[in-house]
């Protein structure tokens, strides 16, 4: 059995779609609580001219919160997924753009706890982004029992403390790589 008919299941796919509107309610959540630190964490990407800042930090956690919504209303769930993979998608080429110039040491934006750019978000955007293109396929046609409601719900919990431990361990290990950068150069100046 391949990946994709494991999300074709509807308990399956509902599992990936809790957890996908979790994640994206609290990620807007945390952006509309502290807006000027989204804002100035938007800022620090440059890739948005000054005009378009304040529009596009009031914007993104709507369209968050608007995606995280859509997802769970049966009428609009396939475009929703294919617009939250390609909100992941942004996020991804945002942060590979940054990582590219260099520029690691800026906060990504993603809401509550400060954590500097890595390729692990990257590829932690990517993983999202093709969770939400497999969601939005076919569904198998099956019905469900009480044991597929707490399968979802289980999978809802499993997938986003999965989520929310990956998320840690890339900002702890941006911070012990910014420590050990920061003990070298001391050691580089005591030379």
């Amino acid at each position: 059995m391949d990946m994709l008919s494991i999300i074709a299941d509807p308990a399956a796919k509902g599992a990936v779609i809790g957890a996908l509107a979790l994640i994206l309610l609290g990620a807007a959540w945390h952006k509309l609580s502290e807006p000027n630190m989204f804002l100035s964490a938007l800022a620090a990407y440059r890739l948005l001219p000054q005009s378009l800042l304040d529009v596009a930090a009031r914007g993104i956690p709507l369209l968050e919160i608007a995606l995280g919504a859509g997802i769970l209303v049966p009428a609009t769930r396939s475009v929703a997924l294919v617009g939250v993979a390609l909100l992941m998608t942004g996020y991804a080429l945002a942060i590979g753009i940054n990582l590219a110039r260099g520029r690691s040491y800026i906060d990504c934006g993603c809401g509550g706890a400060a954590h500097p750019l890595s390729w692990g978000l990257l590829v932690r955007n990517g993983v999202l982004a093709a969770a939400a293109l497999a969601a939005s396929g076919a569904t198998i046609d099956r019905p469900l029992d009480w044991l597929d409601a707490v399968t979802v719900v289980l999978g809802v919990l499993a997938f986003f403390v999965t989520y929310l431990m990956a998320d840690e361990l890339l900002r702890q290990a941006s911070r012990m790589a910014r420590a050990e950068r920061s003990t070298d150069t001391a050691r580089n100046l005591s030379s």
